[in-house]
């Protein structure tokens, strides 16, 4: 083989090599970062977690980034480097200020510089509980804030776009604490289901350093399910008044009775029973006035009481159950439980 060929294949092993390693997953890096780390293969380890922290790697994620930058910090601290161990401790504090170092996991050496960046890093952060339901009024939201120094925080809530605020709250503080906050906007009230913003800025006490950080969320309840109102359907209600055609019908019978009374006599005795005409016509009078007076009398009192009673009776039990239902909803939404779900996360 030619020095030519030779120096061709070499540099064609290295390209490969080198794009092998681009395309390993930053988390199969991180991985065996940490794992050189653990068996003390330091330079190693630090080759595989720069890899990971680089600007060029535009695969890794946020966390990643964050959890090499704190074994880069560790590892150049077993390895003596102090300044190359603070600079990674900043740079982690100052991404995710809720990261700490486990005492079952690192020395007292590399604990004891990660304290020292942290003195020196002010930062501010704010995050959601993992069991972000609560009742609000009924204690502190489900939010978690952390300084790395003793400061004054203070929070406010407000709509996207929106300079007015929907809440606001302030406290002191130092290192994790918990949310001040129960839920509730400036008058008491709940918020409406939606999309918020938490602006959280804050000064150490000691020196007047200060840090901002910005927790966009949504707000949404749960809750038993919500029972519908019940519709009146006027197809169950009684007649309560006698139809028109009654009265109708009546004086249309009396009329009928008193013509064949008059026209009965005729028909059979020829218009020679004088004295029996003369009855019909009183017996026709006395139906004919009785039909009239069914009819005058069922047109002025056409209503049904027992009718009027139930439909009453049957339009306030239609009243009560749907004001029940009110009442249970009422308390299902009292008792409902506050969902606070990030959105974008936290940006400075």
């Amino acid at each position: 083989m030619t020095l030519r060929r030779l120096v061709v294949v070499m540099i064609s092993l290295v390209a490969l090599a080198r794009a092998g390693a681009a395309q390993r997953a930053p988390g199969e890096v991180l991985s065996r970062g940490v794992i050189l780390y653990e068996e003390l293969q330091l330079e190693r380890a630090a080759v595989l977690l720069r890899e990971v922290t680089s600007p060029s790697n535009t695969a890794a994620t946020m966390a990643e980034r964050v959890q090499a930058m704190k074994y880069l910090g560790a590892t150049f601290s077993l390895l003596g480097q102090r300044d190359s161990a603070l600079a990674y401790f900043r740079r982690m504090l100052e991404r995710d200020p809720f990261m700490d170092l486990d005492p079952a996991v690192f020395t007292p050496q590399e604990r004891q510089l990660f304290a020292h960046a942290r003195r020196h890093t002010f930062v501010v952060g704010v995050r959601t509980l993992s069991d972000t339901g609560f009742v609000p009024g009924q204690g502190g939201v489900s939010l978690r804030f952390v300084t790395t120094q003793h400061a004054r925080v203070q929070a406010v809530v407000r709509r996207p776009g929106e300079a007015e605020p929907v809440a606001a709250f302030r406290w002191t503080a130092e290192g994790a604490s918990e949310s001040p906050w129960d839920g509730l906007d400036q008058r008491g009230a709940r918020l409406p289901a939606g999309r918020y913003q938490l602006d959280v800025s804050a000064t150490a006490t000691s020196d007047s350093a200060s840090d901002t950080v910005t927790l966009r969320f949504d707000v949404n309840y749960d809750h038993e399910p919500l029972e519908d109102s019940i519709v009146f359907d006027g197809r169950s209600l009684l007649p309560e008044r006698r139809p028109p055609s009654i009265a109708r019908s009546q004086l249309a019978a009396g009329l009928v009775l008193a013509s064949f009374a008059v026209a009965v006599p005729n028909v059979i005795g020829h218009g020679e029973l004088n004295g029996t005409r003369k009855h019909a016509v009183v017996m026709a009078s006395v139906t004919a006035s009785g039909g009239i007076a069914s009819f005058f009398l069922l047109r002025r009192g056409s209503g049904i009481p027992a009718n009027v009673l139930e439909n009453a009776r049957r339009r306030e039990q239609h009243v009560r159950q749907n004001r029940e239902i009110r009442e249970r909803n009422a308390a299902r939404l009292a008792a409902a439980r506050m969902i606070i779900t990030p959105t974008i996360g936290e940006s400075r």
